[in-house]
């Protein structure tokens, strides 16, 4: 079969994870790699042996008739302009998350997918974590029964060094949540099978060198009456944990103990879940090859990639709905953001 052809735009370190997930599916090959440093292309182009062009201009990409797929993962405060282009040019796109820093640029986002109908998926790459994948499974067997609470933590200790400058940056990072605690509330809207309608969140800003406060903890009511928890820390001085709560009338998760004896009768005490846990903050230990090859089976198949745009601009407007409640210290209501 023909392969499709994939471009990377930025060539940091996530997107050597790209490099190497499009080479070992063999229905897809990397045609160019874009950095307005060609010397950081070049080094993935050397050490992966690739043949490919490598641009520092993404328009001059977007022209090239065997590219199918684009990967933008640039800083997060220049994903819109590249977004909207590929998608105008044609080409599926995988975004990096978080999508956006504004509603304004999501719906930006939304509106070139839409005009233009071609695929996409954000990387909110822990959906093909084992042991997310086994929580999604209990929940769908129904062996929690009816879930009430939902909790999902993003612990990860960020204090800025020089190599993160940009993520200190507010206009270039965002926030806390955008930065890193957008995969918590993606598992949090994941595993709660429902809608946010309302969140109230607190924050709070440390010594940590970074522009905006590191630390957010949220609650969240959804629409069918569960309610929810996530709290995202840059500042904590601990080992990276990736916490994860699923409490049902018929049984319970802890990130990797399972309690529900409709499964196992007679259960009197967590089961420990031996699999590959989501606790590592480096990019290499995340299933980046399982979602592209999602997103090449989705395009092949012509189906719907999940978690696509439409679905992560729900996760946005919660992470947006999120930081407004902690910075006007009142409840926000998903509604204020308007229809998605």
């Amino acid at each position: 079969m023909e392969r499709l052809g994939a471009a990377i735009i930025g060539c940091g370190a996530v997107a050597e994870e790209y490099v190497k997930a499009f080479q070992k599916d063999e229905r897809s090959e990397v045609r160019a790699l874009v950095s307005r440093n060609p010397a950081n292309a070049q080094r993935y182009r050397d050490r992966y042996n690739l043949h490919c062009a490598i641009e520092t201009d993404a328009e001059k990409m977007l022209r090239m008739k065997d590219v199918d797929i684009v990967v933008v993962c640039t800083p997060h405060d220049t994903h819109t302009r590249y977004v909207v282009a590929a998608a105008e040019a044609g080409k599926h796109v995988i975004i990096e998350k978080p999508v956006a820093l504004t509603m304004e640029d999501v719906r930006k986002q939304l509106q070139a997918v839409r005009r233009n109908q071609v695929k996409t998926i954000i990387s909110f790459v822990l959906h093909w974590n084992p042991l997310l994948m086994s929580i999604d499974q209990l929940i769908e067997g129904g062996a929690l029964g009816n879930i009430f609470m939902v909790e999902v933590d993003y612990l990860h200790r960020i204090w800025m060094t020089p190599q993160q400058k940009w993520l200190a940056s507010g206009k270039q990072s965002g926030t806390a949540i955008l930065t890193g605690g957008c995969h918590a509330v993606d598992a949090l809207r994941w595993f709660a099978r429902s809608e946010a309608e309302e969140v109230e969140a607190y924050q709070v800003k440390t010594e940590n060198p970074i522009e905006y406060p590191g630390t957010i903890s949220v609650n969240v009511k959804f629409q069918d009456g569960k309610i929810g928890r996530s709290a995202t820390s840059f500042d904590a001085q601990m080992p990276y944990r990736f916490n994860i709560g699923v409490y049902g009338t018929e049984g319970s998760v802890r990130n990797d103990e399972v309690f529900a004896p409709k499964l196992f009768p007679g259960q009197n005490n967590f089961l420990k879940v031996p699999c590959i846990l989501p606790d590592s903050a480096a990019v290499s230990h995340h299933p980046f090859t399982s979602e592209v090859a999602h997103f090449l089976d989705c395009i092949v198949g012509d189906q719907r990639p999940f978690p696509d745009l439409e679905d992560a601009a729900k996760t946005q407007a919660l992470c947006f709905a999120a930081d407004l409640s902690a910075e006007s210290g009142r409840s926000v209501k998903i509604s204020e953001f308007g229809k998605i």
